[in-house]
Formats: C-alpha cells, sequence, structure tokens
C-alpha cells in the first residue's frame, strides 16, 4: 500500500499493451500526464528501434520517436522482428506458447519525463501475463522511474504459476510456461529451491535488496540437450529467467545456472558495470556453493577451478580490465569471467591465511553489499584492504604472467583426470582448501 502511494504521486503515464502473440505484435498506447510538454519517446535497449512501428523516428536520436501532434500515442511492438536482433530475452524470445521480452526493448517513456508507469495488460484466451512489478488490485502494473531504468523480463502467453518457494526471508515467485517438459513441477520447484537454500545460506537474508518474491520465469526448450541458460535482471524488483531443454528431468541439483543467476542478486552495488568482479566472482562462488550443499565433491570442484584458472587467468598481454572494459564488442567471456574467479581465489586465499582462518571473502562480499555504490577503484582499494595488498589492483592490471600454479600447487591441487582434480591433503595449505568447500 505503501509503495502504491508512493508511486501514484509521481505524474502517471498510463500504458496499455493488446497482445496479438499469433501475429507476434504487441498493440501499445501510452496517454502521458498532461504536465509532460516534450515531444520525445525512448526505447533503453539500443537496436530494439526497429521494432516500433506507426511512430515517426526522432531526426537525431535513434532510439527515439516523436510524439504525435494530436491524440494518443499509439504504435506496435513487432516481436519477431525484435526476436531477429540477439534472439534472447534482453530483447525478446519465442518460448513456444509464450514470449518472453525485456521491458526496455518494448516499452517507450516521456524522454526526461520522470513518471510512474501504470500498465495494464488487455488479455485475449489462454494468455497470462508475469512481471516482477507490484500490481494493483484491478490488475495493473505501477512501474517506477528507477525500476524502468533496472529493467524487467516480461513473460506473456500459456503461463501457469507455481507455489511460491518461501524460504527465511525471501520467496521466488515461479512462473512456467506450458508446453512439453520431462521435468515435474516438483522437480522445478526443488532445483529453484536448492539454489535459494544456498543463497540464503550465503548471505543470511534475502539476496534480493526488496521485499517482494523474486519473479522467475522457467521454460522448457525445444531441444535434446537438458543444457540450461539464465540471465538475471538484478536491480529494484529482480527478475529471473531459466530455460531448459525439454528432454531436462534429471541433474538440476548439479545444474550451475541456477545458483549463478540467483548468486547475482546479491551483488554488492557497484557504479558501473565491471564484468571482472559481477560475473567473476559470481563464477568463482558458483562452484564453491555447489560443493558446500554437497551437489559436487570438492574433487570434481576443484577440477573446473583448477582447469578453467589455468586456462584463462594469464593475462597473455592484455590486462583483465581491458579485456572486462572491452567485453562487449570482443565477446571474450570466459576469460573475463574466469580470470576474475582466479582473482576471487587469490583475495580468498589471502584473506583466509592471514587472518587465520577467521575472515574470508564471503565476509568482504557480505559487508560490501550494505555499502553505498563503489566505482572500479574503490572497489579494487576495498579488496587490496581486504587481502592486506595491492594484489586486487596488480591482478586486474597484470600484462604478465600471473603465479598460478604455484598457488593450486600450495592448495594441494593437483592434475585433472576425467574432470576431477587429484588433491593432497599434505600440502601447505590444504586445510586452507578445504575450508572453501565447507
Amino acid at each position: 500500500m505503501i509503495l502504491a502511494l508512493l508511486l501514484a504521486a509521481a505524474p502517471v503515464t498510463q500504458v496499455t499493451v493488446t497482445p496479438a502473440l499469433e501475429q507476434r505484435t504487441l498493440a501499445i498506447e501510452l496517454q502521458v500526464d498532461r504536465s509532460w510538454k516534450g515531444d520525445c519517446l525512448c526505447l533503453d535497449m539500443d537496436g530494439a528501434e526497429v521494432a516500433v512501428r506507426g511512430l515517426s523516428r526522432h531526426p537525431r536520436r535513434p532510439s527515439c520517436f516523436l510524439r504525435p501532434e494530436k491524440g494518443p500515442i499509439r504504435y506496435q511492438l513487432d516481436l519477431a522482428r525484435l526476436r531477429s536482433l540477439r534472439d534472447d530475452p534482453d530483447y525478446a524470445a519465442d518460448l513456444g506458447r509464450a514470449w518472453l521480452f525485456h521491458d526496455a526493448a518494448t516499452l517507450l517513456h516521456p524522454d526526461g519525463f520522470e513518471t510512474t508507469l501504470r500498465v495494464r495488460f488487455v488479455l485475449g484466451e489462454g494468455v497470462s501475463v508475469a512481471a516482477p512489478w507490484p500490481r494493483e488490485k484491478d490488475g495493473a502494473f505501477l512501474v517506477s522511474e528507477s525500476q524502468l531504468d533496472a529493467g524487467a523480463y516480461v513473460a506473456l502467453g500459456a503461463l501457469r504459476t507455481l507455489e511460491d518457494v518461501k524460504l527465511d526471508g525471501f520467496s521466488a515467485r515461479l512462473t512456467v510456461v506450458e508446453g512439453p517438459k520431462a521435468a515435474s513441477d516438483a522437480q522445478l520447484r526443488e532445483w529453484i529451491r536448492v539454489a535459494l537454500a544456498s543463497l540464503g545460506t550465503f548471505y543470511g537474508r534475502s539476496p534480493s535488496r526488496g521485499v517482494a518474491p523474486i519473479h522467475v520465469v522457467l521454460a522448457g526448450m525445444k531441444s535434446a540437450e537438458p543444457g540450461v541458460f539464465g540471465s538475471v535482471l538484478r536491480r529494484a524488483e529482480p527478475s529471473v529467467m531459466l530455460l531448459f531443454g525439454d528432454a531436462a528431468a534429471t541433474g538440476f541439483e548439479r545444474d550451475w545456472v541456477a545458483t549463478h543467476e540467483l548468486f547475482h542478486l546479491g551483488n554488492p552495488p557497484t557504479q558501473g558495470r565491471y564484468p571482472w568482479f559481477v560475473e567473476g566472482f559470481t563464477t568463482y562462488y558458483t562452484e564453491l556453493l555447489r560443493a558446500r550443499r554437497g551437489s559436487l565433491s570438492a574433487a570434481k570442484v576443484w577440477g573446473t577451478l583448477a582447469s578453467s584458472v589455468r586456462d584463462f587467468c594469464q593475462p597473455d598481454g592484455t590486462s583483465l580490465r581491458e579485456r572486462s572494459r572491452n567485453l562487449a564488442t570482443t565477446h571474450d567471456w570466459m576469460r573475463v569471467y574466469w580470470a576474475g574467479a582466479c582473482l576471487a581465489l587469490r583475495v580468498d586465499v589471502e584473506i583466509r591465511h592471514r587472518s587465520g582462518g577467521q575472515r574470508s571473502l564471503d565476509d568482504v562480499l557480505r559487508e560490501l553489499r550494505k555499502a553505498e555504490p563503489l566505482d572500479e577503484d574503490e572497489l579494487l582499494a576495498a579488496l587490496d584492504r581486504a587481502a592486506g595488498s595491492d594484489l586486487a589492483s596488480r591482478h586486474v592490471d597484470a600484462t604478465k604472467p600471473i603465479p598460478v600454479e604455484a598457488l593450486l600447487t600450495a592448495l594441494g591441487v593437483g592434475a585433472v583426470k576425467d574432470d576431477e582434480a587429484v588433491l593432497r591433503d599434505d600440502a601447505p595449505l590444504a586445510r586452507l582448501r578445504r575450508s572453501l568447500t565447507r
């Protein structure tokens, strides 16, 4: 109720969305508060403007359109065209009997005008909507300016809501796309419960900064492979999507994707997006958390960690900071993610070693999560302080070899055979190694 009152205090833009999913389009109408005197309506996702029909493009701003001189603002959003840009939910994805799309690629908003969107969906028979936004009694959603900036995954089509997964202090609202899938509802709920339980143990409270349930969309894809693909929008009202091969019925307990994506919800706030940290540290904990909950053996987890840091930690003439900044154009995901995970391992070992096991990187991330958003240098300084040296700063700027093999040897991590590492308990830091996966 309080949230609704706060949102309603801002000027309101009424948005009506009428899906025509058979034609793969959305008919959208905006009625903007009379206090808005501007003429520019914009999308926040680069390239998505090609899917907008019925409005004139702004002559100088490629993602924006001109406000009609008279009457309401009406346009059509071509989901198929949006999908053709990247074929993932950061634009739009066809899930068979439903569509999943990013609101920043579909909902035009008045440029430079702080407004709350009141979004009402006009749904035909058999069509439902799932979104993370607060909902009023009449079914309309309220989207604040900050939530619009954060983005959300929205599902439209043949959907079914499962019973919420509730754990101490937080919960997840699960929406399943109807269609053939080998996994049962119980298996899907357990999959999410296990991943959330790992996070609850790590953070001690909700990984979401809000109190609303985490919005999770689950869909089986037409694939003989049981693999999983996921993504998360973690600010404001969080939303997560997890897509899996429709043959998947077992193995969810060992899956890394749900743990990885949900762990992002607790990432410390930053003033920018630093993949070496956001993705790299999450990649590191994705492995540790699965060992800590007993889903994988320590030998298996160290097999993945050792192989990956050996393959990707070395800078190879280009620093991690530079690779991270250029990731959007180079798409060098594996090297940046695992070089970041390598840094997390080095910092974690150093903190545990210096403190005699009294502190760890776990403690540092929990503390940073409560801090004000940090820029990249402030974040590195915090990690350096925790490590007691300039280890983190040197790592991200290194262009020469990093002593990874010496660290693994000290930890007692040897060769990897059949995806499992040979572990030596007589190594100098073997006790510390064991503490990482407990």
